[in-house]
């Protein structure tokens, strides 16, 4: 089983799975706004189904609560890694490497 754990810089020593899905989750991009932390992450739950690769995202309160237990997918496709994100106020806008 993989976790996606927040990094020391964010919580120091407050370590804690955002998500216990099956298969592989890997590269995760936090982003702070809005009082709460936005976590991103390449995520291979449907890699035995369809080959496709994944990204999804969660909320995390600065309480440390998983707002969106094993997060919500916001792309599945046969690629989608290495997530990164911003936010310009209104809107986040979420990037991730295709299979090149």
């Amino acid at each position: 089983m993989s976790y996606i754990l927040m990094l020391s810089l964010v919580m120091p020593a407050a370590d804690f799975p955002i998500c216990n899905a099956a298969g592989d989750q890997f590269y995760p991009c936090a982003i702070y706004e809005n009082d709460q932390y936005y976590v991103f992450w390449g995520d291979y739950r449907y890699i035995d189904i369809d080959s496709s690769q994944s990204v999804f995202g969660a909320r995390v309160s600065t309480s440390g609560t998983v707002l969106d237990p094993d997060g919500k997918l916001l792309y599945r496709h046969r690629a989608g890694y290495a997530p990164a994100a911003a936010y310009d106020g209104t809107n986040f806008l979420v990037v991730f490497r295709d299979s090149c």
